[in-house]
Parts: structure tokens; sequence; C-alpha cells
């Protein structure tokens, strides 16, 4: 039995109230949340990350029935209470589950295929939930040595099991070494299609087809090879490389489940639902066209619900429902539409070149601040590599804008 959600319900959120949102009951589907910024789809997101919780919890069950029973309990232990400390009990008992229930849900009301053994798989790591918030970056801890890295059965939403990467890639590779010295024919062969594995991962991320990885014995370190004259650390890549690598690499460990010691190769086929807010932070226009369609077919029984507004990135997928939060509008599978035909179809063209020349006029006002603080200097970097993402052919007066006032301020630095 597969396990993914078929309904988002938004009673009242924020500004969002009375929004239904149906996935397909019979397979899973992935959510695609778009819409202007200010429409909510993080918000929408942080509320599903916090209604996740109750699994990590064991609290489903809880969620779902005993807490809403307890509510109705108390309520009519209220109605009739003979005394007023019976009264009182009733009522701090009411206040205390209808809390409960308020802090998982905050508006929400998610609907699962199936919710019986949720919460086991998720202990057993048969199901995994995960977050990735818009300002991700990878954080990977440097070995010092070896180590021997035992991974958990389950992690929660707020773990960053990919941090401990190097340290899991310098295990296997001591491993890998321990079984050709011990003619461990079978162990050594896993482990090369396991690192085989990875390195296609890195090549299709990184965008080049030629891509190697070499350990540094005398370091613990791995080096990520793109030519004979140059080579980089994991730390030393570019913010958009470096966030879908994240993405990737903390999957991945969630995933691993300490199979060597089992005998048989890490197949990444785990269920789980995964939340990924601006999934184009960074990116450049030929990764966000790929990097869906990559993460779909690597994790094949994720269900992924993504927040965006790159048309690269609706039209990279075909199971997909696309629901506009800004306009209420639902959409299935825009993989047959040019981004060209989603911007003027489905964003209006005016509408979204609009919003982009107000970022540009943003990013004006950003640069001819003589003395930034350090949250202006951050905005400006932000919009910076927005701008850097966006086609001349999507909104070209923007574009236009946007290097005249970068060539102006290039000249004056």
């Amino acid at each position: 039995m597969e396990h993914y959600i078929t309904e988002i319900r938004i009673d009242e959120l924020r500004h969002l109230s009375n929004v239904k949102i149906e996935l397909n009951r019979d397979k899973r589907t992935n959510l695609l949340l778009t819409g202007k910024n200010g429409s909510g789809k993080t918000t929408v997101l942080n509320a599903l990350k916090n209604y996740l919780k109750v699994i990590n919890d064991r609290n489903l069950e809880n969620l779902e029935v005993w807490f809403p029973r307890a509510v109705d309990d108390a309520l009519a232990m209220m109605e009739n209470a003979k005394t007023e400390n019976d009264r009182f009990q009733a009522e701090d008992d009411y206040r205390r589950h209808l809390q409960m229930i308020e802090d998982y849900k905050q508006g929400l009301i998610v609907s699962f295929n199936e919710k019986d053994g949720l919460e086991g798989l998720y202990q057993r790591g048969k199901f995994l939930t995960a977050f990735y918030g818009a300002n991700r970056e990878i954080s990977i801890t440097k070995p010092e040595g070896v180590e021997n890295v035992v991974l958990d059965a389950s992690y929660s939403l707020d773990d960053n099991p990919g941090a401990i990467l190097l340290k899991y890639l310098t295990h296997l590779k001591t491993q890998q070494l321990y079984a050709v010295t011990e003619n461990d024919l079978d162990t050594k062969r896993m482990l090369d299609v396991w690192f085989e594995r990875f390195v296609k991962a890195l090549r299709v991320l990184l965008d080049n087809p030629h891509i190697e990885l070499k350990y540094d014995y005398k370091s613990y370190d791995f080096k990520i090879i793109e030519s004979e004259q140059k080579c980089f650390g994991f730390d030393q890549l570019s913010d958009g490389h470096s966030a879908a690598l994240q993405i990737l690499a903390d999957l991945i460990m969630r995933m691993e489940q300490n199979w060597l010691r089992k005998g048989c190769l890490s197949v990444y086929d785990t269920e789980g639902i995964v939340l990924i807010d601006e999934l184009e932070t960074h990116l450049h226009i030929s990764l966000q066209k790929k990097i869906l369609p990559f993460l779909t077919e690597f994790f094949p029984n994720i269900q992924f619900i993504v927040a965006t507004h790159s048309p690269y990135i609706l039209n990279s997928i075909d199971n997909c429902v696309i629901y506009d939060l800004e306009n209420h509008i639902r959409m299935e599978d825009m993989s047959g539409y040019s981004a060209e035909g989603i911007v003027e179809g489905y964003f209006g063209q005016e509408s979204y070149s609009e919003r982009l020349l107000e970022r540009v006029r943003r990013y004006k006002e950003l640069v001819e601040i003589k003395n930034p603080s350090d949250d202006e200097r951050a905005e400006r970097a932000k919009i910076l590599v927005e701008m850097k993402q966006v086609s001349g052919d999507l909104a070209r007066e923007a574009r236009e804008a946007f290097e005249e006032i970068e060539d102006r301020r290039k000249h004056h630095d």
C-alpha cells in the first residue's frame, strides 16, 4: 500500500481561506504551488511542514482520533459538571486538546489515501518527511579521519543528515579499499555501482557529463574533477549547484539505512513527502529545466510539494498538479507548454514583466545606497541572482533595464 497526500484544504491561513487543492486519489501526484510573491506559497509550505511533524512525533492517530474525541468529552464534562472544580478541569482539558490540534493543523486539513501504519513506517525508515527552505545551502562537515558512520533509521523534518555526506563517502571508500584487500568481490562490486550512481547524479546537477570524483586519502576529502586543470571541493560549489546538491545529499542520507551491513545495495525507493520552497533559487535556467525531472526519477516514490514561480519548473514534469494561490486556478501537466506560453497565457505577460520590473526598480534603489546595511546587501544579492536567471525572451524590458543598471554599477566601481 502506497501513502501520499490526496487533498489539502485550507480553512483559514493568514489571507487564504476556503481553498481546496485536489490531487489524484489513485496515484502519487506531485504538487507545484505558484503565484506572485505574497500569494502564500511559503506560508502553505510552512504549515504543511508543521502538519507533517505529527508523523515525526507519532501523534497522527491522536490528531485524527483521540484529540478530537478528548475535545468532545471535555465539552460534555463542562456541560454536566457538578462542581466548579470539575468545570475548571474540563475547561482546561478542552483548551489543551484544542491547542494540540491547532498546533499541528494551523488551519489545514490534509487528506491521505491511506494513513494506517504511517507512523510505524516512518519509525522504521520506510517513509520519510523532509523540508528544504528557500535559503538552503549545503553544509557538509569534513571528516578528520575514517569514522564508522552508523545512520539512524529515520530523521525528522528538522534534521540535517546531509551534513555528514563527506564522512559517509569516506566510510564507503574505506570499505571499498578493504574489500579489494580482502578479495571481497561482491562488496567491491556493490560499492563500485554506488559511486558510479553518485557520480552520474553529480554530472546531471553540475551540468557536466565529464565530472569525476577523486578521493584524497591523505586529507580524507573528496574533490570534484571538472578537467585536468580544474578541481574543487564540495564547499566550493556555486550557490545554485550547492542548493541542488544539498537536496540530493540530504535525501540520499535519509534513505541509506546502513545498506552495506545488510549486504544489499541501497535503492532510493523509500516513500515520503518532500517540501521545497523556491526550488529555482540560485539555479540557472538549464538546471531549472532538469532539477525536478532528475529528483522524481532518482527518488521515484517521493511526493514532491514545491513552491515556484519559474515557468521552466512548471513545465518540466507531467505527473503533477499546479495550483496558483494568487488566482485559485488548478491545472494538471504543463509539460506540453513552452515557458513563453506559460508566461503569456498563465501568468500574463504584462503581469510577469511588471513584477520583474518592480524587482529591477528595487535593485536600483539598493545599488544607490552608499552605506547599505547587512540586510540591504543580502536583498541586493538575492535580486542580482534572480535577475541573472531571467531569460530576455520572457521579459526583455526588465532584463535590459537590469543590464543597464549593472553596466553603470560596474563602470562606477
